[in-house]
């Protein structure tokens, strides 16, 4: 995965602890169609179709650890 910008890491970390995409939204003060585009982004970016998968990647990858989550 390349570089992320700082709200599709957020959007990352928070995915990873768990959070909904109604709760990322709340907690980042965006809407969830906004968090949903994120996600798409992030898919993509990593080449993969879950958030399970999405989170492994990222952790592998050392864009996130898991203190982070």
């Amino acid at each position: 995965m390349k570089k992320l910008t700082k709200r599709q890491k957020q959007v990352l970390i928070l995915v990873g602890k768990g959070l909904s995409n109604s709760e990322i939204a709340k907690t980042l003060l965006i809407t969830t169609h906004t968090v949903k585009a994120h996600l798409g982004i992030l898919y993509e970016l990593a080449n993969c179709s879950s958030r399970v998968e999405l989170i492994i990647k990222a952790l592998k990858s050392g864009l996130i650890t898991l203190e982070d989550i």
